[in-house]
């Protein structure tokens, strides 16, 4: 009777069935969840990693093969004005003399002409100490004389008299004599530095996770190296086969180890092309240091994580399962009927096995009031027992009990199994709109170039979106780019494939299709999703769209420049009014590279102070005297219009800054005349609405204007209609503050814009400029009244006017019979150099006005 109760009481919970095999089970899922988690970050973390450092590597060849462009461009450039020089030189070859030289290279801006006898001595030239001058032997003159070729142009070198560089020219003449024409070329020579392959190197190797930069010629030769001391390392053909797979044209990459610094590393090889053939190698080694090690931290702490949870799991078994078990085992083994026939367990409903001790109780309790009966009533003994095995069976439920805990563990590790699943989905789409993302669009554009597939790619931008969110607030913008995402996914079909580029933007991929008039149609459908209202929130909102849309493989088989191309061709549609879609073509190319040019000479012109002003007078109506000027922007050493660099300007932010040299010119330019006791007149600067964007502006006007000691009714600010187009409270009360300082606005290009004549009752303007192309227009005796009318009106509102871009005599006498205050134009004077503008400073124009009115 002993050793059964012993062996039934080391047996009542079976801790390996009940604990330790579920917890085993746990942390073997554990485990592989943890093991594949691993892997799969370790991958994305690689892939992007990879991704980007082939986006750099990409980006630091297209500047190569760009800067590369550029200097031979120049080169080009310089040689064709040495030529052009060269045939107005021979063109006046009888009436040759030093000083015709002279003042040749001073007109054409070359700072060397020598005319050369047949025998190399010089006979002719601009430079006086030159004159007499033989070519000695091996000279790169002499080298011509006796070459026999009728032109030779040399590579830029050191002058050896002037020691700057410059680049010589030569053409030969009929007669056997020759010229020599340098021009100046310390700043391409700068240029060259600048482009120079250690330079882009040096620039490179401080990026973060950069371990080494190198490039290399087709023999595998280092021309460039983060590590100077390893140019001219000569790389093994054979080990080293992804640099000839650049060579041939592919990207290639190689996970590896950096040996100087004892790391892993990312290396990628980027051929380099120039002149469409495959001249150098890009070899950019990355760290994966970091990646590996946020990979190891994130193992570490799953791990954890994960003791945390069994241990948790182990103490709330042991405190609600097996102690109590137990306790109630204990109480149990209390029980004996014989001596003690009114003992009962202990109650506590905070027990785990309440429900169990109350059941053995209510046995307790009617196997008391049968004992008494048992020997006298042996059948209802018998019943007895069956109710002792009813009580088993409620034990029995109690196991089972147990087994549906055990289950709830189970379907803990079902969820962590689902998370990846979420994990994944995150990782591959747009939390907005549910729409797949940037990265799963590359992925699927990469599958179909690598497949030799055809189609398209379209970048959709949502227009004027930025006013949306400013009036209605983001949370609406949000729906807003919700509703547009349901209407794509709505027309969509197998060959259609849609994602959210970011922002306002969306990525539509058209696959397997070179038809130009299917693809269209494609652009047709999504287009007229924004034909009609869409309802948003019971709200009726009226959207248009921009599309740029590029094919592959016709103008690429690279991604980047696929999203490159569809974004130049939307951004064409918004340039020309939005609302519409364009094809890509390599005009758009052309035009940016014309456009980065420009912006790259007003970089330099802004950095060199190579800015200056002209000043065309304005002269009043009726007296002839000089009444201010306007003061005009120029380039001092290119000839590009203003109508050119001035957009530019304002595209790039570069007007905020040239704005500002602008003003403090001007009013320089008044101190200086005022301290040469001139009477002054104002100065009119032009201000961009770009400009709004100088939140100190007005404080810098000021105390430049302090600084000169020059009072503020000196300088007039003109601005346009468009101004007013965007903020237009917030913009009036800007302009109003430089009018508090005594400052006068005039409304330039009247009549060109959006403004109406109701428009002049409110803005806070003292003067309006008509344009040009309005004096043109309504200047004509069939529509002078317009003119007259026009005028009549803004005096009356006691604003002054200004005609702009007079240059008829006829226009003029019409405009002084209509009573416009002000003429500007060539009638007059054109734009003057400052020296110019002093000398007629104080003429009076009267007696021209008076011929002009006798004839």
């Amino acid at each position: 009777m002993g050793n059964s109760k012993k062996r039934m009481k080391t047996t009542i919970v079976n801790k390996y069935k009940l604990i330790y095999t579920p917890l085993f089970i746990g942390l073997i899922a554990i485990f592989i969840i943890s093991t594949i988690s691993y892997y799969t970050s370790k991958s994305l973390l690689l892939t992007q990693m990879k991704q980007n450092g082939i986006s750099l590597a990409k980006q630091t060849v297209l500047q190569v093969q760009g800067n590369a462009d550029s200097l031979e461009m120049v080169n080009k450039m310089i040689e064709e004005k040495i030529r052009a020089v060269g045939k107005v030189v021979i063109m006046n070859q009888k009436n040759l003399n030093n000083d015709l030289l002279k003042k040749m290279a001073n007109d054409l801006d070359v700072c060397e002409i020598d005319w050369y006898s047949p025998e190399g001595t010089i006979i002719y030239t601009n430079i006086d100490s030159y004159l007499g001058w033989k070519s000695p032997k091996d000279h790169p003159v002499e080298n011509f004389r006796i070459s026999g070729k009728n032109e030779y142009m040399e590579e830029i070198r050191m002058d050896t008299e002037s020691f700057n560089y410059k680049k010589y020219g030569y053409l030969r003449n009929s007669d056997g004599t020759f010229i020599q024409i340098g021009i100046s070329a310390n700043a391409v020579k700068s240029l060259t530095r600048k482009f120079d392959y250690q330079t882009l190197v040096e620039k490179l190797s401080p990026g973060e996770n950069v371990l080494h930069v190198t490039f290399v010629d087709k023999n595998l030769k280092a021309i460039a190296d983060s590590n100077i001391k390893d140019i001219g390392t000569v790389y093994d053909k054979d080990k080293e086969q992804e640099m000839e797979e650049a060579l041939k044209g592919m990207i290639s990459t190689k996970d590896s180890s950096y040996k100087k610094v004892d790391t892993k590393a990312l290396t990628i090889y980027v051929p380099v092309v120039h002149n469409g053939e495959i001249s150098n190698v890009l070899v950019l080694s990355l760290s994966t240091e970091k990646v590996y090690y946020s990979i190891y931290m994130l193992s570490i702490k799953s791990s954890i994580i994960a003791i945390i949870m069994i241990l948790m799991l182990l103490w709330v078994k042991n405190k609600n399962i097996i102690k109590p078990v137990k306790e109630l085992d204990k109480c149990i083994n209390q029980i004996d009927i014989e001596k003690n026939i009114q003992y009962r367990l202990s109650l506590s409903e905070s027990d785990t096995f309440f429900g169990v001790a109350s059941s053995i109780n209510n046995i307790l309790d009617k196997t008391s009031s049968y004992f008494y009966q048992l020997r006298e009533h042996q059948e209802e003994l018998q019943a007895s027992n069956e109710e002792i095995l009813a009580t088993y069976q409620q034990l029995a439920a109690s196991e089972e009990e147990l087994r549906a805990q055990y289950d709830e563990i189970q379907s803990y590790t079902e969820k962590l199994e689902s998370l990846r699943g979420e994990l994944e989905h995150i990782a591959y789409h747009d939390s907005l709109t549910n729409l797949p993302n940037r990265r799963m669009f590359v992925k699927k554009l990469e599958e179909g170039i690598s497949e030799n597939k055809y189609g398209a790619v379209m970048l959709l931008d949502v227009d004027n979106f930025k006013g949306i969110n400013d009036t209605l607030g983001h949370l609406y913008g949000d729906k807003v780019l919700k509703k547009v995402a349901e209407e794509l996914e709505y027309i969509k079909d197998e060959k259609m494939f849609v994602s959210r580029f970011g922002g306002d933007e969306f990525l539509i991929l058209i696959e397997g299709e070179k038809d130009i008039a299917l693809i269209e149609n494609y652009a047709k459908q999504i287009m007229n999703i924004f034909k009609n209202k869409l309802i948003i929130e019971g709200q009726e909102t009226y959207l248009s769209c921009s599309m740029g849309i590029t094919l592959y493989p016709f103008d690429s088989y690279k991604v980047s420049k696929l999203l490159i191309n569809a974004d130049m061709a939307m951004y064409r549609v918004k340039n020309i009014g939005k609302n519409n879609y364009m094809f890509f073509n390599e005009e758009m190319t052309e035009k940016l590279q014309e456009k980065i040019k420009v912006e790259n000479i007003l970089r330099e012109s802004i950095k060199k102070d190579e800015l200056k002003l002209l000043y065309q007078p304005q002269v009043c109506t009726f007296t002839g005297k000089i009444v201010g000027f306007e003061a005009l922007l120029r380039l001092k050493n290119e000839h590009i219009s203003p109508a050119q660099f001035i957009p530019i300007a304002e595209e790039t932010g570069l007007i905020v800054e040239i704005g500002r040299w602008v003003t403090k010119e001007a009013v320089k330019q008044i101190s200086i005349w005022k301290n040469k006791c001139l009477d002054i007149t104002p100065i009119s600067i032009n201000f961009s609405a770009k400009q709004l964007n100088d939140l100190n502006y007005i404080e810098f006007l000021e105390n430049t204007l302090k600084e000169s000691h020059v009072e503020a009714k000196y300088i007039d600010i003109e601005i346009t209609e468009s101004i007013f187009l965007d903020k237009k409270k917030e913009n009036i009360a800007f302009i109003n503050r430089l009018k508090s300082l005594g400052v006068k606005i005039a409304l330039d290009d009247f009549g060109t814009g959006y403004s109406s004549l109701s428009y002049l009752t409110f803005l806070p303007v003292d003067k309006i400029k008509l344009d040009k192309s309005l004096n043109d227009k309504f200047l004509e005796l069939e529509n002078i009244k317009v003119m007259d009318s026009l005028i009549s009106l803004a005096n009356s509102l006691n604003l002054e006017v200004v005609a702009e871009g007079i240059e008829d005599v006829v226009q003029y006498k019409r405009l002084k019979t209509a009573g416009c205050n002000y003429i500007q134009g060539y009638l007059f004077s054109k734009p003057l150099e400052v020296e110019e503008a002093e000398k007629v400073y104080n003429d009076n124009f009267l007696e021209k006005l008076i011929k002009i009115s006798k004839n």
